[in-house]
């Protein structure tokens, strides 16, 4: 997977963007249940941009970079 650290140099489409949220939406579900309230503060943005727990951003370009490839989301 190509590092995009910061994710600023990723482009994607509308579609692209709802199928990379349903990708990282089931991937969270397969490791923490249906806990919605957890999901939401891990991916609550601080005030520097990051969020709450750094591994939620990094889940997140995992499931852009999959959508990107060209790959179905997961679920």
């Amino acid at each position: 997977m190509t590092d995009h650290s910061n994710g600023d140099d990723i482009t994607i489409t509308v579609h692209q963007a709802f199928l990379a949220m349903a990708d990282f939406v089931w991937e969270f579900g397969q490791r923490a249940g249906d806990d919605l309230l957890t999901l939401i503060g891990d991916i609550s943005p601080l005030p520097d941009g990051r969020t709450m727990d750094p591994a939620a951003w990094s889940d997140w370009l995992a499931s852009v970079e999959r959508i990107k490839s060209g790959l179905p989301p997961r679920g």
